[in-house]
């Protein structure tokens, strides 16, 4: 069957050569490819206004980012050994870093696999189809994920915002084989347990691997504030390192009794919970005269579009101003920022102002981002989400 044409309008493939892969509705010369003729998920060609080949994708007539590229050539076969060869290299580059069978195995576009994320847990892989393209594709995704990784099941979740915006069914997850309901996460000597079904993203959040175990190393003999704490990441790793107590918030009972479990599953003393909205536990410790050493905010993504980003980025400051003020003299502050639409300066003005707004100074002494099993693709800056900054706070 010969495959559909989409061709750009002129100038609009400057951006594509550069090195992106997405092509905006916009972008397209409608009287030469009429969108609404094309099928959700089809696999097309793209050529620019002069008829020259850029590359192989697959269309979405209903969504504004219309096609996503596959392969840099028009008439690529989009078959098992195009998924082979794309999930290979991704599986090489994470056991370069010694990641081991526990973490992220394929991320989206930084990994040439547009829609696609997968996580590993160990025997299980839990994964998120986010278009109708790779929803289109799923079958020879899960044929090449079992021949990859050998997994004993695989789990689709299901309940992506970015599914609707696709026109995608939202709903419960499915599965191939057997995934349990609580898979198992080995990071740095400790075992957790996460839900695979209904805890956030895939259950357990990779990116932040690196810096549970930073933070943890300015924890000996402090008490920490863990706050968006999750099922403990951060906590159990700084009790594990030697901090007297680990101070959990979080507004999910589910997410703390986990927490709980982790800490107990690692012979772990010290750790208590509290829940609650964190802005309103922040105003209680501080009244109740509470101080901590360490304090880590990772917060959902306050900025999930543009038109929220003035909100946004005040309720950043407003969480770092209200932690300042139950953080002793001299202490840390680690904030982190999974908006991909706030910039890294961005959050640098929002922690001073909260560091000013509470009357305290702050140095930085150390940033980051996700780790090498979230590659960041260096056309496409919305890969390279996850900001971190390390802040010594101090009085005036």
């Amino acid at each position: 069957m010969r495959r559909a044409e989409v061709s750009l309008a002129r100038g609009e493939d400057r951006r594509l050569r550069a090195g992106h892969l997405w092509v905006f509705s916009n972008e397209i010369d409608v009287a030469k490819t009429p969108l609404t003729s094309l099928e959700p998920g089809a696999l097309v060609n793209v050529r620019d206004a002069r008829g020259q080949g850029i590359g192989t994708g697959y269309v979405n007539p209903h969504s504004l980012i219309a096609v996503r590229l596959l392969a840099r050539a028009p008439d690529v076969a989009i078959d098992r050994d195009f998924f082979r060869e794309r999930m290979l290299r991704a599986k090489a580059l994470r056991e370069r870093f010694g990641l081991g069978p526990y973490g992220r195995m394929v991320f989206g576009e930084a990994d040439g696999l547009p829609g696609l994320v997968v996580d590993r847990y160990g025997e299980h892989l839990v994964a998120q189809v986010a278009t109708a393209g790779m929803e289109a594709l799923r079958g020879l995704v899960q044929d090449t994920l079992v021949e990859c990784f050998a997994p004993e099941g695989i789990l689709y979740r299901n309940d992506l915002d970015a599914r609707k915006l696709e026109g995608l069914p939202e709903g419960e997850a499915e599965t191939w084989g057997t995934v349990p309901e609580r898979v198992r996460v080995e990071e740095a000597g400790l075992a957790f347990e996460v839900s695979s079904r209904h805890g956030q993203k895939t259950g357990w959040f990779f990116d932040q691997r690196e810096h549970r175990s930073r933070l943890a190393r300015l924890c000996p003999g402090q008490r920490l504030l863990d706050v968006f704490s999750y099922t403990g990441g951060f906590s159990v790793q700084a009790l594990a390192q030697g901090a007297r107590e680990a101070v959990a918030i979080d507004q999910s009972e589910a997410a703390l009794r986990l927490a709980v479990e982790n800490a107990e599953r690692n012979q772990l003393r010290g750790l208590r919970t509290l829940l609650a909205d964190a802005f309103d536990a922040l105003r209680e410790l501080a009244e109740s005269g509470e101080r901590f050493g360490v304090a880590v905010l990772d917060p959902p993504a306050f900025i999930k579009r543009k038109k929220d980003f003035r909100e946004g980025l005040l309720a950043y400051e407003r969480l770092v101003g209200l932690t300042v003020r139950v953080l002793e003299n001299p202490a840390f502050l680690v904030i982190a920022s999974c908006s991909s639409h706030l910039g890294a300066d961005e959050l640098r003005l929002a922690f001073l102002r909260g560091v000013r707004r509470a009357g305290r100074e702050a140095r930085i002494v150390g940033t980051g981002g996700q780790g090498p099993d979230h590659p960041v693709h260096p056309a496409i800056p919305e890969t390279g989400y996850l900001k971190v900054i390390y802040g010594l706070i101090e009085e005036r």
